[in-house]
């Protein structure tokens, strides 16, 4: 008997570990895997016209949203969800969730138009000081998805045409420069450490203590907090911030 309900324990435990990895880690990693394809493209902007955000998690009343990646331009902000998905995509801009069909199995995920709508609600309440500020939500898909049957009313793309639907968008100037950077910086002092975000903060510190920066450990960024680092450019040596482009904060080397 003993035998028996240790066996249905292991096959239990078995099965929990099956489940997991499969519907929760692999998933995770996939996702990960699908942001980095994009950060990757969104990284050939110009820096110079646009800000880069990726990754941010922000808290908003009692609740937090994680965003995949924020481009901020003169026109507004590019609010992007991405999906590493495989196989046909099916669905409606109205519905609670959409359709992954691989061969003969059907999953249900939560529609991702949906998720981005409430990231742009959640943009909307934190930067409520810019009611002028345009939204322009974006889905992409990367893997090897195949896009069936699925409406456009929110641009819902393939990671090749993200450079391209962003810049036809982008026609319209309605922030200057100093907004933009002032968004920025904003919303790096308000988001949230993540996982990976808290890795590179570590290591940022253990940089620090190797004296990696060049004998100027001690100076910090005051749009963001990062360190700043000494950089060579045209006109000379200078302090840039480590969290570049997201800050562009600079400062002469005092002599």
């Amino acid at each position: 008997m003993d035998t028996q309900i240790l066996l249905f324990v292991i096959i239990l435990i078995a099965f929990g570990i099956h489940f997991y990895f499969k519907r929760v880690l692999i998933p995770k990693i996939k996702g990960g895997f699908g942001e980095q394809k994009v950060a990757l493209r969104l990284n050939w902007l110009d820096k110079r016209n646009y800000i880069i955000l990726n990754d941010v998690l922000l808290k908003f009343g009692e609740s937090t949203t994680q965003i995949d990646h924020i481009v901020i331009s003169k026109s507004g902000l590019f609010v992007i969800e991405t999906k590493n998905f495989d196989g046909w995509i099916h669905g409606h801009e109205n519905s609670e969730y959409w359709k992954q069909t691989i061969y003969s199995q059907k999953f249900r995920f939560k529609n991702p138009i949906k998720q981005n709508e409430l990231h742009v609600y959640a943009l909307k309440r934190i930067l409520i000081d810019y009611p002028r500020i345009r939204y322009f939500p974006i889905v992409v898909f990367c893997g090897g998805a195949v896009l069936k049957n699925v409406t456009n009313w929110s641009p819902v793309i393939y990671c090749n045409k993200i450079i391209r639907t962003i810049k036809s968008m982008d026609n319209e100037f309605n922030l200057t420069e100093e907004q933009m950077q002032k968004i920025s910086d904003y919303l790096n002092r308000v988001r949230l450490r993540g996982f990976k975000e808290n890795r590179n903060h570590v290591k940022r510190i253990k940089n620090k203590r190797r004296g990696y920066l060049n004998n100027s450990t001690s100076i910090t960024c005051p749009n963001c907090g990062d360190y700043l680092v000494k950089k060579t450019g045209k006109y000379g040596v200078f302090y840039g911030c480590s969290n570049y482009p997201a800050c562009r904060y600079t400062e002469n080397v005092k002599n």
